[in-house]
């Protein structure tokens, strides 16, 4: 990409990701006036720490230039995470609640990692980055398995992940030059990029799940309009 279009790629990203950190914002404060039950109450929304910004660049010289829209969601947006028990205000988000019926669906918290996790993961997935790789050693015919294959970055748990119970993750592969990269694993959708997630995300008050729930459960009150309520983006 010329770098005249990605800088306008870049700025449009970070206007997007400057829009969902604002409604994320909105959405906590919203759930946290309803006295919904969130998880990890220490973890529900951090901004991006120097350590992030940090990571990220870090993680970049090993994979090269992140996707635009992911670089600008790890900068600006950071370490989100809605899971938790919705009570009677969302009967079907739950967290240390048993486990519903098979065919019951899932409501999809917002979830998201940080840049710090992109590094963490990398390091699992590749070794001490610190002490090369295989790709650096003259004996190695073969390269080593990250620049053979990449890597798959788990920006968030799956569904069933984000309800406590053994599950997936939700990936982002990773070197790619798509600017919004597709998140994989998403249940909902089989092809969703990871704007597009962020959006539907929102636009259901950071239950997605609820978009493709069966005809028979109604919308819960508290989702009903939420939308007009955020920034568009």
């Amino acid at each position: 990409m010329p770098e005249s279009l990605r800088e306008d790629a870049e700025e449009v990203a970070r206007e997007t990701m400057r829009r969902v950190a604002a409604n994320v914002d909105v959405l906590v404060d919203w759930l946290s006036s309803a006295k919904y039950a969130f998880a990890c109450p220490d973890a529900v929304r951090q901004a991006p720490t120097a350590d992030d910004v940090e990571a990220i660049a870090k993680a970049e010289t090993i994979i090269g230039p992140l996707p635009v829209a992911l670089r600008a969601c790890l900068e600006i947006v950071g370490l989100v995470d809605l899971c938790g028990e919705g009570g009677s205000l969302l009967p079907h988000v739950r967290y240390h609640t048993p486990q519903r019926e098979s065919w019951d669906f899932e409501p999809d918290p917002l979830v998201l990692h940080s840049g710090q996790m992109l590094w963490n993961m990398l390091n699992t997935t590749t070794g001490d980055l610190n002490l090369g790789c295989a790709c650096t050693d003259p004996d190695e015919e073969e390269p080593c398995s990250f620049h053979a294959n990449g890597f798959s970055f788990s920006i968030a748990p799956d569904e069933t992940a984000k309800a406590n119970f053994s599950g997936g993750d939700h990936t982002i592969h990773l070197p790619t030059a798509n600017p919004d990269p597709p998140i994989e694993g998403v249940t909902m959708a089989e092809s969703i990029s990871l704007v597009e997630y962020l959006r539907l995300s929102l636009a259901w008050g950071g239950f997605p799940g609820y978009s493709a729930r069966p005809a028979y459960v109604p919308l819960p009150a508290l989702l009903e309009g939420m939308e007009n309520r955020l920034l568009k983006f």
